[in-house]
C-alpha cells in the first residue's frame, strides 16, 4: 500500500511567518491522515476515547489549543487530537515498527519510549517523533488499543486566537445534550 506524501513536510524555523489556523487544521488533519494511512487500515478509527464512540471526522475540529515554545514567543499554540483503534493484533510490535519507519521516513525523530510485556503476556509499545517546529506524533500500542496522537507545528498567528474564542462561544451556546434549543 502506498501512504501518501504529507502536503507541508518541511518545518518552519522559529522567526518564520506563521501558519493561520485554517493552515493549522489542514497540516493537523493530514498529519492524522497520513499516520493512519501508514498503519494499513484506515477503517474504524475513532476520535478521542473509544468509548465515545466518535468516528475520526477531522472537519469536527475536535482538538485541543495547548501552549508550545519552538517559535520563541509565550503567545505560541498547536493543534492536538488522539485517534483510537482497536489492536490490530496482539503483538504491539508490527504496528509499532510500520509507524516508526514511516515518520523516520519522513524526517521525523523517532524515539521508542515504552516497551514492554507484563507476566500475562500483555504487551504495550509507546513511540515518539518530533520535528524541530514542534510537530509531534505519538503511538500508543497495546495488546488491546492503537492511539495516535498528532500534534501540529506552532504558531503565533491571530487567527488561532479568533478561532477559539468562535469555538469557546459556539460551545456556550449549545445547549447539554437532552434539553432543547
Amino acid at each position: 500500500m502506498s501512504v501518501p506524501a504529507l502536503r507541508d513536510p518541511a518545518p518552519q524555523s522559529p522567526g518564520t511567518p506563521q501558519k493561520t489556523i485554517t493552515e493549522l487544521l489542514t497540516q493537523w488533519a493530514d498529519l492524522t491522515n497520513v499516520a493512519i494511512a501508514a498503519t494499513g487500515d484506515t477503517e474504524d478509527w475513532f476520535r478521542g476515547a473509544m468509548l465515545d464512540n466518535k468516528p475520526w471526522d477531522p472537519a469536527a475540529e475536535e482538538v485541543g489549543l495547548p501552549p508550545c515554545g519552538t517559535v520563541g514567543a509565550k503567545t505560541a499554540h498547536q493543534l492536538h487530537a488522539i485517534v483510537t483503534h482497536d489492536a490490530f493484533e496482539a503483538d504491539p510490535h508490527p504496528i509499532a515498527d510500520t509507524l516508526t519507519a514511516y515518520w523516520e521516513s519522513e524526517g521525523f525523530t523517532v524515539v521508542r519510549t515504552v516497551d514492554s510485556t507484563l507476566p500475562s503476556g500483555w504487551m504495550g509499545v509507546s513511540i515518539r517523533a518530533t520535528r524541530p517546529d514542534g510537530v509531534y506524533n505519538g503511538l500508543t500500542a497495546t495488546s488491546d488499543q492503537v492511539s495516535i496522537s498528532v500534534s501540529s507545528e506552532c504558531s503565533t498567528h491571530p487567527s488561532i486566537d479568533t478561532w477559539a474564542r468562535e469555538r469557546s462561544l459556539r460551545n456556550l451556546k449549545t445547549p447539554p445534550p437532552g434539553q432543547p434549543n
